[in-house]
């Protein structure tokens, strides 16, 4: 009874405001009344899933996912906005972020909105993204970087002979190949099988769905993609773009249509003058002529969105408002307080992840779960502990897995522990197996002309040591105790997937599947995208949630002051990475030495 008097002051509260923030909303429409409304949704090169949390806020200001959606439904569910302009410039998130993204610009088609889709230079990424608008534009002088899929390993045995380090490791499935890279000089046959076939499966889905959008011919792609770089006036020929278009002649080219042609010399005339230096790239200037018709306002659609009065979310007086919760487990699988050297502040600890479980299921506000998964994998620990947590919650709540860019080893771990498993059609998935060993660097204290002298009594105290390697009875140990958790892995993934033995050990023994090739084989449930899951999440809970069921972001990572300071961006080159990765797999190795790692990262953007 306590909890109704204080909803409803706040109720009161909200209306009082949706009353305010409405008049000068419907305001400023009237003042504008004349002119036809756009919005423009610009998106920066990375978006982070869901808001920070913790000192992060205050630095970091971008929209997130989550909250993008949000801003999407609002501008797709006003009648007043005729289209959107989407602006993107070398995008650098994975296939299935891509896709999420892209899922988003045809919920738009969908509402009638028009999409105009604007890029300086195109890169792969940005074209995924743009073939879902209704026309594409780019810069006159930019050019088109399309080279097709590519994935690309180091190998990096050599080197490390060279140094004087030993790297033992043992890889249960042909097609498990995380440290293949310090251990071979070059692919496997069957890693080089897998990948190729990756690469085919990849490409496949990409040259469909640009042929499809685009209307072209598959052998005419083909030959484009053999073609590239293209120049702006080439990628128009060709009928990959539609017009050439400085972005802040947008306004004027949606109002005239095909009839207006960008031309330099038409705007020379107000070069030096106080409305020529206030104009930036993004800026949308009136135009310098009379046109026939009515003008396009272009805002911003993140402002638009926070300034929409929209419905009132009232607070229930007697009962809270049921809610869908996600998580965003991304980043490597890591044991508590460990630092990953040459990577993203992006990690999966279950002391931070545990605790966030456990409150999700106790909440009775929370009808379903979904939890979005983008993780390589990494210590098999640390995955079974966290799969522990998500089966525990899976018995209070309906728990759904959602995998966008990658969801393999250790991340596909994870996804087995929820009720349902949905996924791109181009994401990366599998890589059922374990890997197991240490690095040692007896050589390396040589050329430094360092000495070193061990007592022990059992061979085994090896494990330990940095300036010996395992004898070949270590490593046989060592091999069992991985066949071990590659028998639990399996156990995993036959009671969630209901597989038979043989046939699951058959789909798994290391290999990775695109999200097609892992739904076919049963190792996933559905193809969608994020609001897929959200409404299959849903559809499970008891009773079913309805439609407008808000979704809710939690957190399970707060960065703090010093992780701020240690952040910083690094020029990628093959020392450094084959220094990073070394150094990454041998802090792994010496918290937990058995891995559940994939074998090879994708290469966001071809052009790197």
């Amino acid at each position: 009874m306590l909890r109704a008097p204080f909803a409803l002051i706040w109720n009161l509260f909200k209306l009082l405001s949706y009353v305010i923030r409405s008049f000068f909303f419907r305001l400023g429409h009237f003042l504008t009344r004349k002119k036809r409304k756009w919005v423009r949704l610009r998106l920066p090169k990375r978006i982070r899933f869901g808001p920070p949390a913790g000192l992060a806020t205050y630095f970091q200001d971008k929209v997130s996912y989550v909250e993008l959606r949000e801003h999407i439904d609002v501008v797709a569910d006003d009648p007043r906005i005729e289209g959107v302009v989407v602006t993107a410039d070398h995008l650098l998130h994975g296939a299935g972020r891509t896709a999420d993204l892209r899922a988003l610009i045809e919920r738009l088609r969908e509402a009638g909105k028009s999409i105009v889709f604007h890029s300086h230079t195109i890169h792969s990424r940005d074209y995924d993204l743009a073939v879902a608008a209704d026309d594409v534009l780019m810069t006159p002088g930019g050019r088109f970087y399309m080279f097709g899929q590519r994935f690309e390993q180091f190998f990096a045995a050599s080197l490390l002979e060279k140094l004087g380090v030993v790297a033992q490791f043992v890889h249960i499935g042909p097609f498990k190949g995380a440290a293949h890279r310090f251990i071979h000089r070059e692919s496997t046959p069957p890693l080089r099988l897998m990948m190729n076939q990756i690469v085919d499966g990849l490409s496949e889905i990409r040259e469909e769905r640009i042929c499809q959008s685009r209307k072209l011919d598959k052998e005419l792609l083909s030959e484009t993609f053999s073609r590239m770089p293209l120049d702006d006036r080439e990628a128009a020929a060709r009928g990959l773009i539609d017009a050439r278009i400085h972005r802040r002649h947008v306004a004027r080219w949606i109002k005239k249509g095909e009839k207006f042609v960008d031309n330099p010399a038409l705007a020379d005339h107000v070069v030096g003058t106080e409305e020529a230096k206030k104009t930036t790239d993004d800026d949308v200037p009136a135009p310098a002529e009379e046109d026939e018709g009515r003008d396009v306002s272009i805002k911003d659609a993140v402002k638009y969105a926070d300034s929409h009065p929209g419905p009132v979310p009232w607070t229930p007086l007697f009962r809270a408002r049921p809610q869908i919760a996600v998580l965003d487990l991304s980043g490597m699988i890591v044991m508590p307080e460990m630092e990953i050297p040459g990577q993203s502040l992006a990690t999966i600890d279950p002391t931070e992840v545990l605790p966030v479980l456990r409150q999700l299921a106790a909440d009775r506000r929370i009808g379903a779960v979904v939890l979005h998964i983008n993780s390589p994998g990494g210590s098999a620990l640390a995955s079974e502990l966290i799969w522990d947590g998500i089966r525990r919650l899976r018995y209070e709540k309906p728990t759904v897995a959602y995998c966008s860019d990658i969801a393999g080893s250790g991340g596909y771990y994870l996804a087995v522990a929820a009720d349902r498993i949905v996924c791109q059609p181009e994401t990366i998935t599998g890589s059922i197996g374990v890997v197991a060993g240490k690095f040692s660097f007896p050589g390396t204290l040589e050329k430094l002309e360092v000495g070193s002298e061990a007592f022990y009594r059992h061979d085994t105290s090896t494990f330990q040591s940095i300036t010996e390697p395992l004898t070949e009875e270590v490593m046989e140990n060592l091999r069992r105790d991985a066949r071990s958790f590659y028998r639990q892995f399996l156990r995993r993934v036959g009671d969630s997937r209901h597989l038979p033995h043989r046939r699951l050990h058959r789909y798994a023994r290391g290999r990775i599947y695109t999200g097609i090739d892992a739904a076919r084989r049963h190792l996933v449930d559905d193809l969608g995208s994020f609001e897929d899951a959200c409404a299959i999440a849903r559809s499970l809970a008891e009773p079913e949630l309805p439609e407008s069921t808000p979704v809710k972001f939690h957190a399970h990572r707060s960065v703090n002051l010093s992780t701020l300071i240690r952040q910083s961006a690094t020029t990628p080159s093959l020392w450094t990475e084959t220094m990073a990765n070394t150094q990454l797999l041998h802090k792994l190795v010496q918290r937990d030495p058995l891995l559940a790692l994939m074998p090879y990262r994708p290469q966001h953007d071809e052009m790197g």
